[in-house]
């Protein structure tokens, strides 16, 4: 008999375990019930919609709450892919086998527990990809890592390309007491808004919500830091890899001179795709074009202005220039960390010459010459556009400093051990593998003689040197302050000094007035409104 107690109270107690660890991967959030799972001793739920479906009727128009559901959800897999042109290298091979549908608007939770001692600092992740490609499922993206250092981390999708920012007069024309064109800012407001609403319920701290992105996702930051609408839904920002225009946004309705506003392209594209008529027969035709017939026009066609897709002065979301928030310390009052690579220019592997890109930086030969030297058109390109990524990201710091707010920059010259001379430098985004703590998703691309520009061969040194990096960044998102015990030193940027630190390649260095003279020059270019 005593044996026979003693094996149910171990039944029991294995029993109550597993339920117990089963009830904290049940969730109640304001939708419903969701059921997610334990991995690596993290919590995760996927595919949770944070918004209703832009489809049909709600194609081109202001995201709209999510609908609610009855029972428990199954959180386990992730949602569909934003329709997009998947591309070799990049997305094609983890995104490829994925279902992809308009209705796409879903995010993604990791968490240490879902019922914490006290309240976690959140981390919420917004994708790069230009605004044209990339999905919160992808590998390099995922916050398992991050969660183990006590944070709740976030990714979510949003509407991209032609789907995410558009505009027409006819649909402006019914929807004028909406926001119109930026719809992507639109998606990840409503997300922000979703975790506001939603986060403690996964073991998060809605007063204490970190956004950072890279490229796309890096611009975006940008944005939401100057955009009134924004303010209140996060604490702190990291903008990574973000070259932006800090004087000369485009207008939803207004052309410049080379500068067509968004309803003028929209006017364009409508006629490429033989609609017209009246304001009610264009918005019926555009709502009703087939996904496909989009994807298969941005296959044919350049979207944007030099294939920008940058938000637009809106007068809602967007109400001027980023440059000018920032210079007249009207950005919201948050800590902010921002930086770039040594080798932004990465992205330029489609420009043997540099007058384009001269071009859309407004710079004569001259001018590049007296700063850089007569130098081939390769290298100039890699300077100019990791000047130009650089040089954007310190002129805000330097503003948002000014106003008394903590402020770090680094810049990150890395590369992976094992490829140490084999590139110009640290590629465009590179730095996010490094963040997420995920060198293992560096691809090897058929047999590895395509290894791209950042390397496949990854050691137990670029393992250690993610974790590292990646300490600096939640402890940023937990504190304000990247500083903590048993990193090298940080130090902010003041009005009195220029310092940022360097994750160069065998550990982080300070640098005073880095490039100085290639810095002033670009900040000229930025007071000027030249860019």
């Amino acid at each position: 008999m005593k044996k026979l107690i003693a094996a149910c109270c171990a039944l029991l107690i294995v029993f109550g375990s597993n339920a117990n660890a089963q009830d904290r991967s049940i969730v109640d959030i304001n939708q419903g019930k969701l059921r997610g799972f334990v991995e690596n001793d993290v919590h995760k739920f996927r595919g949770i919609p944070f918004a209703a479906a832009p489809i049909g009727e709600l194609r081109w128009r202001q995201t709209q709450p999510p609908k609610k559901w009855r029972g428990t959800r199954d959180a386990r897999s992730y949602g569909a892919v934003c329709p997009q042109l998947l591309s070799a290298g990049y997305s094609l091979e983890v995104l490829g086998d994925m279902p992809m549908d308009e209705d796409c608007l879903f995010l993604n939770v990791w968490t240490p527990d879902t019922k914490p001692k006290s309240k976690l600092p959140v981390m919420v992740w917004i994708l790069p990809g230009g605004f044209q490609v990339g999905d919160g499922s992808m590998p390099r993206y995922d916050g398992t890592n991050l969660a183990k250092q006590g944070v709740v981390a976030v990714t979510f999708n949003y509407r991209l390309a032609m789907l995410g920012q558009f505009a027409h007069p006819a649909l402006s024309s019914t929807q004028q007491n909406e926001p119109r064109g930026n719809y992507y800012m639109m998606d990840q407001i409503a997300a922000l808004e979703w975790v506001k609403d939603n986060i403690a319920a996964f073991g998060g701290d809605p007063d204490n919500v970190t956004i950072f992105g890279m490229s796309a996702g890096g611009v975006s930051v940008n944005y939401h830091m100057a955009s009134p609408v924004s303010a209140g839904l996060f604490h702190k920002a990291i903008s990574q890899s973000s070259g932006i225009r800090v004087s000369l946004p485009r207008h939803i309705s207004i052309d410049t001179p080379g500068v067509p506003s968004l309803e003028t392209e929209g006017q364009t594209i409508a006629k490429k795709l033989g609609i017209e008529g009246d304001n009610e027969a264009v918005v019926s035709a555009l709502r009703d074009l087939a996904v496909d017939q989009i994807l298969e026009f941005q296959r044919n066609n350049m979207l944007g202005v030099g294939g920008s897709l940058n938000p637009v002065v809106d007068n809602r979301i967007v109400v001027r220039a980023v440059g000018a928030t920032f210079v007249d310390g009207e950005q919201n009052p948050v800590p902010y960390m921002t930086g770039a690579t040594s080798w932004e220019g990465s992205l330029l592997g489609w420009a043997s010459s540099a007058d384009p890109v001269l071009g859309l930086m407004r710079l004569s030969r001259e001018e590049a010459n007296s700063i850089y030297g007569e130098i081939d058109d390769k290298t100039l390109n890699n300077k100019l556009y990791t000047d130009f990524f650089s040089g954007s990201q310190r002129y805000l710091a330097k503003h948002h400093a000014k106003v008394g707010l903590p402020t770090y920059v680094y810049h990150f010259s890395r590369v992976l051990d094992e490829h140490q001379g084999d590139f110009y430098g640290a590629a465009h985004g590179v730095e996010t593998r490094y963040v997420f703590d995920t060198t293992d998703t560096f691809p090897i691309i058929g047999n590895a003689k395509n290894i791209g520009v950042f390397g496949y061969r990854v050691n137990q040194s670029d393992r250690d040197y993610a974790k590292m990096l990646s300490r600096y960044w939640v402890q940023f998102a937990k504190t304000g302050d990247p500083n903590m015990s048993g990193l090298p030193g940080w130090p902010a940027v003041s009005v009195e000094n220029d310092l940022m630190l360097d994750f160069s390649q065998t550990e982080p260095i300070v640098r005073r007035d880095f490039r100085k003279e290639r810095q002033d020059f670009f900040n000229a270019l930025f007071e000027e409104g030249r860019l």
